[in-house]
Formats: C-alpha cells, structure tokens, sequence
C-alpha cells in the first residue's frame, strides 16, 4: 500500500498529510450502519432494521443428535414463517480468555503450585466463543417517498413503526423459542451491541459506545484500520493492535450437510465464521429450477439423480415445505505473525477439504468477503449459493 512508503518529504501543504491520505478510503465509509432506531435497533444504509439476539449456543460433544435436529427445525420453520420481507446473519466469533489471576505471594509449595498452575492456563489457550443471530427486516419493494421533504419525513417515520412491530414480533418468537439456548438482545448502552459488531472487523469483542445520537453510527464500529495485500488482511491503529488476518469463502457446496460438519474449525485462534442468508420469492426459485429441468433435458444430461433431486425440491418449494435463500459463508482468522497466519490457514483448508466444503482464499475477492461479514452488506456478498432453509439451520 502506498502508505507503507512511509511519509517522506511531499506533503499536502494545505493539509500537511502524504498524497495517499486523499485516495484511501476509510472503514466506517464501508459499514452500512447508520443510527439507532432504539437501544436494540439499528438502522442501516439500505433503511432495513436490525436487531442482535446473543444465544449460549449447545454442545455438540454432548447433546444427543435428536436435540440438535430438532433445534435445527425449529429455526428452519422460523425463517420460512418469516418470509422475505427478513434476512438473517449467524455470527461465530471465538477470542482468547484473560487468565491472569492474582499470584500467591508465597515461595513454598502454594507459590509453585500457583506458579504452574498460571502457567498451564497460559499455555492452555482457552477460548471464549459466541453466538450471534441478527434479525434484518428489509424495507419493502417498491415504495417510494414522497418529493416533498416534510411528507417524505412523515412518511417513512409511519414505514419505520410499521416494520418495527413486524421486526419485534419475528426476534420476540425467537427469544422464546429458543429460551433453552438463554437469549438476549445485545443493546447499545451496554456497549455489546456496537462491541459485536466491531469483533467482526477484529476477530476481539470490546464494549463499544456510540459517541453521539447525531453521529453516523458506523464511525463508533470502525475500530481498526485496514489494509488488504493481496488475500492477507492487515490491521494496525485500534484496540486490537497490529494483526494479520485471511477469510475464506464457500466456492462449492458439498452434497449432503448436517449439524456437526464445521465443528473441527474449533480452533485455539481468533476467528468469525459468518453465514448469512436471504431468502429467495418462493415463484422465482420455482422459475429457476424449471428451467434448470428443461436444460438438462434438451442436453441429454445423464446426472439423473440430480433432476431426480431437483423434482424433489420443486416438489417440496411449491407444497410450502421449505424456502430457498441465498447464502454465503466466510471464515476469518487472525494471528500476530504472518507465520502463524499461514499454518492457520493451511489447518483451515485440511478441516475443509475432510468436511467437503471447498473453502478458497481470493485476492481481490478479499475485500468483498470482509466487508460481507456485516449484516446489512447483501451486495457485497460476491460468492452466495441458493439453499435451503434445513440446509441454513
């Protein structure tokens, strides 16, 4: 990057910084978040509304294969119930956990036991995962504001309490459907809310608070700044320090999915895995694998199990069984060395390639994805997949 060259002598004389600083584009102009509807709602730049439900999350080690199906289902049958008036976000983040206990001040056998004892917790690398299930609810198709400024003001506070009862009404069903996992909405005053939103750039939650009620609400998540080479992501100037980073995308889907397939990326470093999923009008979907059928059919195509399987699915789309969605997934790492980057990276790809999954690290798709984690960022979503909501729960 240009200013990697260091400052030198030609500065700006009226702004006394480098050339470069003209041409670089910053974070927060890249993050959709606008304002706060509420303590939990945030609007965005394309006016949809959102809200964050942290969620415990099961273990899977543990639980039985009946209870994480049905868990499955029954966020299965939310978002078809939902619609496509809702796109939602799954956000993994994993982050190290401070062990520093206060020392026995003693030289004895309690002050060794402490000793290695601090040191085995050290060395442990335990780790602090959390599970985020955003709830987007998208404005609606074709309505369009008035020209004059005061009818338009009137007009879109009347569409913004509309879409709120819609909004609280989907996230309300959540919260009590899946009161076993102990959910919660992340607000702004306690700094989770803008704190989660900033791990995403990091890979480290910190409470964040909003700065102004005037202010635009992406300049308080913009915590870092970030400099892409090539498909490595560097980040230098926030509260994370200097980190190197790489995200992966899905490029091919395996045949079959089940619940347990992405748990090997339980990994001892930082990381956010993001799947997003927008559902698509069940009419257009339908469209679509009609004309897949009558392709395959003109070009003798000889993978009968798959039209077999694409008539299921029509089947199943036009009996309102299930909804396809576009999804796209990514996987973001971080280390402090460029040499632990590349022997994360390179576990990253062997967990995948056993699970199925083609995961792929894109140079200048690495921009796109990054800023893809982000809830609200739909069009930047370079790399999405039609699938099913089972397949999305």
């Amino acid at each position: 990057m240009p200013r990697d060259a260091g400052y030198g002598e030609d500065l700006d004389l009226g702004t006394a910084l480098p050339p470069w600083v003209a041409g670089e584009k910053r974070l927060s102009q890249m993050l959709p978040y606008v304002s706060l509807v509420s303590d939990t709602t945030i609007r965005t730049r394309g006016n949809e509304l959102m809200q964050c439900i942290r969620l415990e999350g099961v273990n899977s080690t543990t639980s039985e294969d009946a209870h994480l199906d049905r868990i499955g289902a029954l966020m299965a049958g939310i978002v078809a119930q939902a619609g496509t008036g809702f796109s939602f976000y799954l956000h993994k983040v994993s982050k190290a956990v401070e062990v520093d206990l206060p020392s026995i001040e003693d030289t004895g056998f309690a002050g060794e036991i402490d000793r290695r004892w601090r040191a085995h917790l050290r060395t442990s690398g335990l780790r602090d995962k959390t599970l985020t299930l955003t709830v987007l609810k998208r404005p609606e198709a074709g309505r369009a504001l008035p020209f004059l400024a005061a009818a338009s003001r009137a007009r879109l506070a009347q569409d913004t309490v509309r879409r709120m009862r819609k909004l609280d009404e989907v996230v309300g069903f959540i919260l009590s459907t899946f009161d076993e996992m102990k959910p919660r909405l992340l607000s702004a005053n306690s700094g989770a809310l803008l704190g989660f939103l900033g791990s995403l750039n990091t890979g480290c939650e910190h409470p964040l608070f909003p700065r102004s009620r005037f202010g635009i609400l992406a300049e308080d998540v913009a915590n870092t700044r970030v400099t892409f080479h090539g498909p490595t992501i560097r980040l230098s100037d926030g509260a994370a320090g200097e980190k190197f980073g790489a995200i992966f995308a899905v490029k091919n889907y395996p045949a079959r999915t089940d619940a347990l397939m992405l748990d090997e990326l339980n990994l001892p470093v930082d990381m956010v895995v993001t799947h997003s999923f927008v559902p698509i009008n069940s009419n257009i979907m339908a469209s679509r694998i009609k004309r897949q059928l009558r392709l395959m059919q003109a070009a003798n195509d000889g993978a009968v199990s798959l039209a077999e399987e694409l008539e299921l699915a029509q089947d199943d789309l036009e009996s309102k069984r299930l909804i396809f969605g576009e999804h796209h997934m990514t996987v973001a790492v971080y280390a402090r060395t460029r040499a632990a980057l590349d022997d994360i990276c390179a576990e990253v790809r062997n967990i995948a390639a056993s699970t199925g999954i083609n995961l792929i690290s894109e140079g200048f798709g690495a921009r796109a994805h990054y800023m893809a984690q982000h809830p609200g960022n739909t069009g930047a979503r370079s790399r999405k997949a039609a699938i099913t909501n089972h397949n999305f729960a």
